[in-house]
């Protein structure tokens, strides 16, 4: 076993840390005591010692440059809710669609499609769609479990795979490396782009997110959500704790205001179009072209630019357009920091926890025993499901690829495994762990923008993403036999078959659960969902 692991241990603090958090419901606690235990290893087993380290990992992730910055990004994210919630312009929005929809059906797939739609980045499309489209929701009694998981399912997987966003300069940033390392004479964005239709579990979990709701199916923990929202008009559990608190009745908009849906509206479109700008300047355009650019874009400057931008705006309309006294406005910034500051302590943690596990050696510990069974044919499925166990345990995508990028891919073509196969099952095995995972940031975020209980969210899409997860394992051990290679014509159709196979397989399996899954049974670990 390497030298740099901790072997089987090295999983112990993370899988403590979930357990306790899905069990007990105490997220804060249960993480730090996670914390806690890896740092009593690292300093050899010493608990004082491992108390006082635990404090200085904490300070350690946070003072980290992206991780201030995302933190900094929640605080004005919480500001700009707070004034937004002053000024009345979400209301006014709200009713502007409400008026053109009709139906929970339509709430839920405007949702959808809006999440998808946009692709820029991860963090701010959560932030967008969940406060644009939460009211609407509520109104058509859709649950904000359900709303969470609408967050979590169409805005990473589609993101991941754009070839327009802050995920694509990263990701080919990795396929350049290990190319250059091996001395393959081969375009790492090409690749890129050859590896999306083996991005299996990516696209099948957006598939299944329009299965559920064209069809109106749900099944587990989810359906009872769906059928308390529906039958009892409860968005949330009688014992829901949501990770945000969003109640707009504490940010009263003064009387004299007329409030307009542009209020909401204009500093959205500030938000996006300065974000996009940030990211293609900050990787050198227009000197380069816009591809190019985003492959070095600075993705925390450039969504920090953006919400700024969004706040500025937002002050201007209040005291210059809706004639809101300044010290109104301060009290909305105030209660809007107060939103987010359970989610910042959430994500704080969530990071250290994940750095703990990297630095009991979790990545090379589950490389190690999936390098022993690796065969050229099980390649794809292995390195799957090697890199769903990683991001599930530090609760972070990107952190995952880059762990596996320097195993998998020399691996692969030291095998003679197809690479686009190989590096699309990196790049979404480490989403679909991500997916799993309540410590993932963009699982919290869900969870923060929707307005919903964070266990209850982890619950009731655990089912969803497994269901995804395990036909794409399928389809990875499929296309490691032959199947994702076929050709016509010189164009490879393999994969294409393959994930029509796989959608199908969701149709039918997502049909048997709604149908025979015994909704009466509690849940696994005491959500609040019933």
């Amino acid at each position: 076993m390497p030298a740099e692991t901790q072997g089987v241990i090295s999983l112990l603090p993370a899988l403590f840390a979930i357990v306790l958090t899905l069990v007990s419901r105490q997220v804060l606690l249960s993480l730090f005591t996670g914390i806690w235990i890896g740092a009593t290893i690292l300093v050899g087993w010493n608990p004082i010692g491992g108390a006082a380290y635990s404090l200085q990992l904490v300070i350690n992730n946070v003072t980290e440059s992206f991780n201030s910055k995302l933190l900094l990004f929640t605080f004005l994210s919480g500001a700009m809710l707070g004034m937004i919630f002053l000024s009345g312009g979400m209301n006014a929005l709200a009713q502007r669609i409400i008026a053109r929809i009709k139906t929970r059906k339509q709430a839920a797939l405007g949702t959808s499609v809006l999440g998808m739609l946009i692709f820029v980045d991860s963090y701010a499309s959560t932030m967008i769609t969940g406060s644009v489209m939460r009211p609407i929701t509520d109104k058509f009694d859709i649950s904000r479990e359900k709303l969470a998981y609408l967050l979590d399912s169409t805005t990473s997987p589609v993101v991941s795979v754009a070839v327009v966003s802050t995920w694509v300069g990263f990701e080919v940033g990795l396929i350049r490396e290990q190319f250059a390392s091996l001395g393959i004479d081969q375009s790492a964005f090409v690749v890129f782009l050859q590896s999306i239709p083996f991005r299996f579990y990516s696209l099948l979990a957006v598939a299944l997110v329009f299965i559920l709701v064209v069809m109106d199916w749900d099944f587990g923990p989810m359906k009872r959500a769906e059928r308390r929202a529906k039958e009892e008009g409860k968005v949330l559990g009688d014992d829901a704790d949501p990770l945000i608190e969003t109640r707009e009745e504490d940010i009263v908009t003064p009387d004299h205001v007329d409030s307009r849906w542009w209020y909401f509206a204009a500093p959205i479109v500030a938000l996006v179009a300065v974000t996009g700008f940030g990211l293609l300047y900050s990787g050198g355009w227009p000197e380069l072209a816009p591809v190019e650019a985003l492959k070095g874009a600075a993705t925390a400057d450039a969504i920090l630019w953006g919400v700024f931008s969004a706040c500025a705006l937002l002050l201007a309309i209040l005291v210059g357009h809706a004639r809101v006294q300044l010290e109104a406005v301060s009290d909305a910034i105030f209660e809007g920091f107060k939103m987010v500051m359970f989610p910042v302590a959430v994500l704080s943690l969530a990071w250290t926890i994940g750095g703990v596990s990297q630095a009991l050696g979790v990545g090379p510990f589950v490389v190690s025993v999936a390098e022993g069974v690796i065969t050229p044919e099980l390649l794809p499925a292995v390195v799957f499901l090697a890199a769903a166990i990683i991001s599930f345990s530090i609760g972070t995508s990107w952190g995952t690829m880059s762990i596996m990028f320097p195993v998998a891919v020399p691996l692969a073509y030291q095998l003679g495994a197809p690479l686009p196969g190989a590096i699309g099952a990196i790049l979404t095995g480490s989403l679909f762990g991500d997916h799993c995972s309540p410590i993932s940031d963009t699982t919290v975020l869900s969870s923060m923008f929707a307005g919903a209980d964070h266990v209850d969210h982890v619950n009731t899409q655990i089912p969803y993403a497994l269901l995804s997860g395990t036909v794409a394992t399928g389809l990875f051990l499929a296309d490691g036999y032959g199947v994702g290679s076929l050709t016509v014509s010189g164009y490879g159709v393999g994969p294409l078959a393959l994930l029509g196979v796989g959608v199908l397989t969701l149709f039918v399996a997502a049909y048997y659960l709604s149908q025979h899954a015994d909704v009466s049974v509690p849940n696994a670990f005491g959500s609040s969902s019933d």
